[in-house]
């Protein structure tokens, strides 16, 4: 017994004394806790919209009041004309327009019913549910303060027509089939583990097979030597980039609507950027169990938590939507989405395809400078 608590105590010391362990005990815990707490949300705040006011009333302009001074609305503007629907839509700007009929205070005037128009982006399936029921419930609040002041001002008894019925028009995923939505998101996931993984044991490979050194010794330059050893793993992600778009049509039917050219440039970007990190992470590590981990960690979590694949990022504190503007998956699922979904072009995405590039380039010389650094 003795020497059991011998033991214990010497294990409880070495925990003690070793700050990897001290983090993974003290730290890690509250930092998942954190970050899952706050990044597994699916409810929705400050859902963008747009108001297309044909009434012009005050009837109308308090219609759009009680939408904004609930808490679950943000108006992003007034429309003027058909053209802005379409631009706010498909950019993702809102997810819904809100057009309010001409005759809106005369068929409330006379106790009948006035429809709305609700064009909804189908193309975020959860936000979109979320955000039809919360519209619904809201018109529904609306009008039952109608009906009761309208029974209040004439008598009635029962229920009356007055109010707002809705009339929802669903763009770019009408079925608000769930398919069309996470199989482009799911591409994305993929190529971000499997790009990071194949590149995060290039370099501590060769340390542990004892092949470093002779590859230090070698008259081929850093860059070189780094470009070779990221030139395979690029053609061998491009073809998973391939494969998985086949396979997303061939078996769950979903098919890019705008241009595959434009989806194929985006997606080198993203390896690029997913191949670096992975060889980053390939030298600063020990062992290739290691790397392993460690690009798992690092690749894996922050891209399904925080960059808006699986939760809204609309949700999150402005901390974490912070945070997700550094992770490449973010500009990527936009890109990978609105060209499935949406159809959009450069001229729309050139911002998230920027910020690709730019991420393609400073992790691809971070990378070779800590490469070169090693060697």
């Amino acid at each position: 017994m003795r020497r059991t608590l011998a033991i214990a105590r010497a294990e409880w010391i070495h925990n003690l004394r070793d700050p990897r362990s001290l983090f993974v005990i003290l730290v890690l815990p509250v930092v998942l806790l954190l970050l899952y707490g706050y990044g597994i949300n699916y409810d929705l705040r400050d859902i963008p919209f747009a108001v297309w006011d044909l009434s012009g009333t005050a009837l109308s302009r308090d219609l759009v009041h009680s939408f904004i001074s609930s808490g679950y609305f943000r108006l992003r503007g007034a429309i003027t004309r058909q053209e802005e629907v379409a631009r706010l839509l498909d950019s993702g700007e809102v997810i819904f327009v809100m057009v309010l009929p001409p005759d809106l205070e005369q068929r409330l005037g006379a106790g009948r019913q006035a429809e709305v128009q609700v064009l909804l982006s189908g193309a975020d399936t959860t936000r979109a549910t979320v955000a039809r029921g919360y519209v619904e419930a809201a018109l529904l609040q609306v009008s039952q303060g109608l009906a009761a002041e309208e029974q209040r001002r004439t008598g009635a008894v029962g229920q009356i027509p007055t109010g707002f019925g809705i009339n929802t028009t669903i763009l770019y995923n009408p079925g608000l089939d769930s398919t069309h939505f996470i199989v482009p998101g799911l591409i994305a996931i993929l190529l971000t583990i499997l790009a990071a993984l194949l590149a995060s044991t290039a370099v501590v490979r060769e340390r542990e097979s004892g092949s470093f050194e002779t590859l230090v010794t070698s008259p081929v330059h850093a860059p070189n030597i780094m470009i070779g050893k990221m030139a395979p793993y690029v053609v061998i992600a491009f073809t998973d980039v391939l494969l998985s778009v086949v396979t997303g049509a061939v078996v769950f039917h979903v098919v890019p609507e705008g241009s595959v050219l434009l989806l194929l440039a985006a997606s080198f970007l993203y390896l690029l950027a997913s191949l670096s990190i992975g060889m980053f992470l390939s030298t600063v590590t020990r062992t290739q169990q290691l790397a392993i981990l460690v690009t798992m960690l690092v690749s894996l979590l922050p891209t399904v938590l925080l960059s808006g694949f699986a939760f809204p990022l609309r949700s999150m504190p402005t901390v974490l939507q912070g945070l997700s503007v550094f992770i490449p998956a973010t500009h990527f699922l936009v890109v990978i989405r609105s060209i499935y979904l949406k159809s959009a072009g450069l001229a729309l995405l050139w911002p998230r395809v920027l910020a690709l590039a730019l991420f393609a380039v400073a992790l691809v010389a971070l990378a070779a400078k800590r490469f070169e650094k090693r060697l």
